[in-house]
């Protein structure tokens, strides 16, 4: 965990190359989010609340010496980029205008004025007066309750919000804050950072009560096997699936992903957890991770029901350093296989077969293949005869790009298997 300064007059903090490849994963994640809120040409105004949470002074200094923007200027330059692609995009009689209330929130006033000297320099200094861009100093904990109502009141109908929440820990973040957010914003999201490494080498059978007041997570896991757990080589498995089912299950968002952020020197890994209420939000953050993929990694196999069994260690039963699932074109073509192979065997339980909405809906927080690698999948499935595809009509679907959420997936009546002699 790195915690930085910021001081006019002198240099910005170092920025190393995961945090700058997190923020590059930030913007591409927003201009791809306020692409999707804005599908039709006569829709001219969006509106919602984005909050960072440690949003930190506004500029760093990368490792090859250049200046490089913070996330409240990724942000706002995000909000130009995407107004500008979809006015080109779509043919309108007036631009779309994206209605974003930014709330920057961090404890130090030092780092806040540079913050605001830094927006005023580039040229946000009229949102500063008109409200649209807010510095509120103080820890997000405590303001968490005031900025949701604010969200709450600017978005009553769609209850539409973005949570940055980039904590240098695990415990800045309580479990009763994700709980509110998700309950009061219907179509709230959340971008989360989570420490695990920093917290499983601080986590003991004697802390653990500690752990679980500070932040509200209830681990699945009795003070009295932490330390057993830490003697056998692959304690960190455990843990890891147990803390993360423990934050998934109690935060409140119906849809979650974990992705692995891992620096250049091999420690110090850390969880971006994107949690959500709507499926296309995860397909989009998904598809993020999958631009970006050599820096991002899911630490279990290939296909669905990868993190069912918890994550991979770092080390392998040999001992080797697992690299984990790399998001690379390599990983693509393996997930397919994969895919292919698991597919007509989750079909089983259904002699009626299931709609492809129900069946993507049920396996989503599993894997990190997006909607359209799995539909692709799907139809391949279709094409060679392994299941059947059916449209609304109950017809053999002739489809050969696109699924439709209602069509239907089951296996054929007879089904036929090789067998080697």
């Amino acid at each position: 965990m790195t915690h930085y300064d910021w001081d006019w007059g002198t240099a910005p903090p170092l920025l190393k190359r995961h945090s700058e490849v997190k923020h590059a994963l930030l913007r591409n994640y927003l201009v791809e989010y306020f692409l999707t809120l804005v599908p039709m040409p006569q829709q001219d105004k969006i509106r919602l609340t984005i909050v960072d949470g440690f949003c930190g002074g506004g500029l760093y200094v990368n490792e090859a010496g250049q200046e490089v923007p913070g996330s409240p200027l990724v942000i706002l330059e995000a909000i130009s980029e995407a107004e500008a692609l979809v006015n080109l995009r779509q043919e309108r009689r007036k631009p779309v205008r994206i209605d974003v209330e930014l709330i920057c929130i961090d404890e130090s006033a030092r780092t806040l004025d540079h913050l605001q000297r830094v927006l005023e320099a580039r040229g946000y200094g009229a949102a500063l007066r008109e409200g649209n861009v807010q510095l509120v100093k103080g820890k997000f904990a405590d303001h968490c309750a005031a900025v949701v109502q604010r969200a709450h009141e600017r978005s009553r109908v769609s209850g539409r919000a973005l949570f940055v929440l980039d904590q240098y820990g695990y415990k800045a973040v309580p479990m009763h804050c994700l709980r509110d957010i998700f309950a009061r914003l219907k179509h709230a999201e959340v971008i989360l950072t989570f420490y695990i490494d920093s917290l499983l080498n601080y986590l003991s059978g004697e802390n653990l009560a500690h752990f679980q007041r500070a932040t509200g997570i209830n681990a699945r896991v009795q003070a009295v096997e932490i330390d057993e757990l830490k003697q056998s080589p692959r304690w960190r498995v455990h843990l890891q699936s147990s803390l993360y089912q423990s934050l998934t299950a109690q935060c409140a968002a119906q849809f979650y992903t974990p992705f692995f952020v891992r620096p250049a020197r091999g420690h110090g890994d850390f969880w971006l957890l994107h949690l959500s209420q709507h499926w296309k939000a995860r397909d989009v953050m998904a598809t993020a991770h999958w631009t970006h993929h050599n820096h991002f990694a899911h630490y279990g196999d290939a296909g669905f029901h990868m993190f069912s069994t918890g994550y991979i260690d770092k080390l392998n039963n040999e001992q080797k350093l697992q690299m984990g699932f790399d998001f690379s074109s390599v990983a693509a073509e393996v997930s397919n296989d994969t895919m292919m192979e698991q597919i007509p065997a989750l079909l089983l339980d259904g002699a009626e077969g299931m709609t492809f909405e129900q069946f993507f809906g049920q396996l989503i927080n599993t894997t990190p293949a997006t909607r359209s690698m799995v539909e692709a999948a799907v139809l391949e499935l279709h094409q060679s005869g392994e299941i059947r595809v059916l449209d609304e009509r109950g017809d053999a679907s002739k489809a050969r790009v696109r699924l439709k959420a209602d069509h239907t997936l089951r296996l054929p009546s007879q089904r036929t298997f090789g067998f080697s002699p």
